[in-house]
């Protein structure tokens, strides 16, 4: 149960951003029928991805995401990720 408002949604003992690589590895092992293996790897990478969250400011992936370029957008708000020295 979340204590305050803008706490994150929370399924079981995990936020919904630290479930989502696990869910992913998961359904991937499903697919190839290796369901055991798939749910250790996925429950590593959960513990992994919150200990990696846990020491990082709130907002570091999405910063991270932004400067490695993996966001493509158009709009004028949002410089190029790739330019990364602006010239007068």
């Amino acid at each position: 149960m979340p204590r305050n408002l803008d706490d994150p949604f929370i399924v079981f003992f995990w936020s919904a951003d630290e479930l989502l690589p696990g869910l992913v590895i998961f359904i991937v092992g499903v697919l190839i029928d290796e369901k055991l293996i798939a749910l250790v790897i996925a429950l590593v990478a959960v513990k992994a991805f919150r200990k990696m969250k846990e020491g990082h400011p709130d907002g570091f992936l999405l910063h991270l995401v932004y400067w490695t370029g993996l966001v493509n957008t158009k709009t004028r708000t949002m410089p190029n990720p790739y330019i990364r020295e602006y010239l007068p």
